[in-house]
Formats: structure tokens, sequence, C-alpha cells
């Protein structure tokens, strides 16, 4: 169950956003744990986390920008979808990585699209795979493997929480983890995870590793027009 957040201090605009989830879960038959919040004060004494904020930038006391700062510190991946009828946020906005925002009054088409890519984007940061190798296992988030390299008797997966060895082959691995608009072969034996593609050119890759570091591996000649390809199929870009 996805948990989602609904603030704003304006009732009515509450109770319409909860009628258009209703209608959404339904429709996706998607089912949303919601709380519905009249002020970011609450944050102060309550540090539940969150998947998914629906938050209004426009509120007495602690304002949604705040809010969603604090959300964030309780749970980095929170899908934040900012509500406001002033444009004067966006720069504020955009520096705690907001995943979507919407203009009121709320336009019916834009919310359900919005809210659709939001619960896409929940689901590809949120999936996890089990890595056994000897007695030991390890539950990985998809969105923290850097890349995957072929070795003699299985993988190496790079990770930002280290790496972790299995009898596992690649292909395989690609089968399991089951994202392939994410994970794409820069070579013949390794496999990128292009959430974490910062850059690449013809021989070189790329990643980043954590908030501060970065880690590179390479491409060959023949993949680099599909990874090219790839890249920017996933990430919406300009060829």
């Amino acid at each position: 169950m996805i948990k989602l957040l609904i603030c704003d201090d304006n009732p009515e605009i509450t109770k319409q956003i909860k009628e258009l989830i209703s209608i959404f879960e339904k429709k996706y038959r998607i089912k949303f744990q919601i709380d519905i919040k009249n002020s970011g004060d609450f944050i102060l004494k309550d540090n539940k986390s969150y998947d998914i904020a629906i938050v209004d930038i426009e509120m007495p006391g602690i304002n949604g920008l705040r809010l969603s700062e604090k959300l964030k510190e309780l749970n980095s991946d929170t899908i934040v979808i900012v509500l406001t009828s002033f444009q004067n946020y966006l720069d504020s906005a955009m520096r705690i990585h907001v995943f979507r925002y919407l203009s009121k009054p709320i336009d019916k088409n834009r919310f359900y699209s919005n809210l659709k890519e939001a619960v896409e984007e929940y689901r590809l940061i949120s999936k996890t795979i089990t890595i056994t190798n000897n007695d030991e296992v390890h539950l990985i988030k998809t969105k923290d493997i850097l890349y995957i390299e072929n070795q003699k008797y299985g993988s190496i997966i790079y990770t930002n929480r280290g790496d972790f060895y299995t009898n596992i082959k690649p292909k395989e691995l690609r089968q399991k983890i089951d994202q392939n608009e994410c994970f794409v072969f820069s070579h013949n034996s390794i496999l990128i995870n292009l959430q974490n593609v910062i850059d690449f050119n013809k021989t070189t890759i790329v990643l980043r590793k954590g908030n501060f570091e970065t880690i590179s591996t390479y491409i060959s000649q023949r993949k680099y027009a599909t990874f090219k390809k790839a890249f920017f199929d996933f990430a919406g870009g300009l060829k």
C-alpha cells in the first residue's frame, strides 16, 4: 500500500484531491493509505514518512517548501507534488527535488497524469531484489545499483552500499530485476543502471555514487549507439 499525504490549509482542496484519488484508485486498482492535514505544523511532532506527498506551498506556519524538506529528511525517496498559485517559488522547489507542480485551480486531467507518473516513479525507486552468496543474504534496492559486471562464475553488483558477489550472470540478473528501461548493456560483460548515469562518451560512463562520489566504467564501440538511444529514451531528453 502506498502511503500518501495531502496537506493544504483549504479543506475544500483536500476534499477535492481525496475524491480525485478515490476515482484514480478504482480505475487503476491501486490502494493508498491517505493522511489529510490542513497545516504543515504536524511535522514537528509526527515523524511519519510518506511515499508520495501532495503539498500546498502557501500555508500559515510551516509552509509547503519547509514541510517538503522535512519529509525528505525522514524519507529521501518521498515523491513531492506541490500545489501553488504562485510561480515565484519555482527555484526553491527545484532545490528540494520536487517531482511535479500543480497549479490551482486543479486541472483533473493533469492531476491524474501527475499522480500516475508519481506511482510509476514510486514503483521504480522502491523495487528490491534478493541476492544470496554462500550463507549471506542481501536485500538490494534496484535504484542503488550502479552497474553489474560479469565474472567467471557469476557477477559483481556495484551499489551505493558496497559491492556484492553472486553466482547469477548479468543477463539473468536483468531478467530478475525486470526494469529493462533502466538496465542496459554498455558492453557484453557490463550492465548499467541508467538511473545513476551522469555522463558518458564513446569510451567511458560516469555514474553517481551517493551524494558526492562518482564511479566510472567503460562502454564498447559496438554498444554506444544503442546505449545512447536507451539513455535518452529513459531520460526523456533531446538526442
